[in-house]
């Protein structure tokens, strides 16, 4: 086993009443990255990680840790530490208590117990909330409470499940950042859960797309997001505009497609034969304008709508009868003075996939 793999999960099935919950399911993850399992509800992210932790046991299927099978050993002796949605905290105890709570468990010396526990609060600057109770504090520091309560223990591996879906707007993107910095300083192997596409690309080292059950594809966020193996990783990782095609030149490494926009030309290193169908997809945000790099790829459009959102003008642009969106610059698009456009899309920034 190649020792950089802090945990391997292999093959493992997990059903309920015949159903498949996890199905076959394999992943590396190396030491001290942070590794998300993205995918929407009911792709089976949660349930690999209660098994992962120990609380759910596989029909079949290993898991290891540094090369020891765990996959029978239950949770407390797995030395891994877990951050849930709803906080868990005991509520007739103080912010010290909880985060003690599981120190207490490993009977250590009351005054490592304190050092250990004002070490823990302070990186999440809630040293001076010790005495409170969970009610008296706000969802965010409440979240705090709960990943000081994980790191404490110094656990070997990490485990959060969507433990910012509760908070608003604010306090995930502050909560996201002091995560973020946490393990940039402490090199803890993370494995988090999470349904948000922005989360996870901002969070991980490296992503695992779950859908129905199984990984379908794992990479870095700029890999899943700029060259995804899969139409279904693509579609999930972002907006995207999706046209039908048929291949009608062949080059090395480039092919020139038939679309609804017209022909399209796609850099790739996939394998296509001549009159093959298939999807070319490229993202709002690649839409080019003004065309200032004479792209290969350029289409006079209507502007149909447009919508400021701060960040971009989403736009809907229209070429023969047909519709497709960009995200544009609000420093250079002024749609109040034109009723059309020239926008470019760059070979390089189009996906093409097989039309299954």
């Amino acid at each position: 086993m190649n020792d950089r793999i802090k945990l391997s999960v292999q093959n493992i099935v997990k059903k309920y009443n015949k159903t498949a919950v996890l199905d076959n399911v394999s992943i590396d993850i190396e030491k001290t990255k942070f590794f998300a399992l993205l995918g929407p509800s009911g792709s089976g992210k949660t349930t690999l990680l209660r098994m992962i932790a120990g609380f759910v046991k596989p029909d079949s299927g290993r898991i290891l840790m540094e090369e020891e099978d765990i996959t029978q050993k239950p949770p407390n002796r797995r030395n891994m530490a877990m951050v849930f949605q709803n906080y868990s905290l005991w509520p007739h105890m103080t912010v010290f208590e909880n985060v003690a709570f599981g120190l207490r468990l490993r009977k250590l010396p009351p005054q490592v117990i304190e050092e250990k526990v004002r070490k823990a609060l302070m990186m999440i600057h809630l040293e001076k909330h010790m005495s409170k109770k969970p009610q008296q504090l706000s969802g965010g520091q409440q979240q705090r409470v709960a990943l000081a309560r994980a790191l404490v223990v110094e656990p070997k591996i990490l485990l959060l499940d969507e433990p910012l879906s509760n908070l608003d707007a604010n306090l995930r993107d502050q909560l996201r950042h002091e995560i973020k910095s946490l393990h940039r300083n402490l090199g803890i192997t993370t494995i988090y859960v999470t349904h948000d596409q922005k989360e996870a690309v901002y969070l991980a080292d490296v992503i695992a797309i779950m859908l129905d059950g199984n990984i379908i594809e794992t990479g870095s966020p700029e890999e899943l997001y700029r060259k995804p193996e899969h139409p279904e990783t693509a579609r999930f990782f972002g907006q995207l505009n999706e046209f039908s095609g048929v291949v009608k030149q062949v080059e090395k490494g480039r092919c020139i497609v038939d679309t609804q926009l017209g022909d399209i030309q796609v850099v790739t290193q996939k394998s296509f034969n001549q009159g093959e169908k298939i999807i070319i997809c490229f993202r709002p945000e690649f839409v080019q304008y003004p065309v200032n790099r004479n792209p290969v790829n350029k289409f006079e459009c209507e502007i149909v709508s447009y919508k400021y959102t701060g960040s971009f003008i989403n736009v809907v642009l229209k070429k023969s009868d047909v519709c497709f969106k960009a995200a544009l610059s609000p420093a250079l698009f002024k749609p109040d003075e034109m009723k059309k456009c020239l926008v470019g899309i760059e070979s390089e920034d189009i996906l093409i996939f097989r039309n299954c």
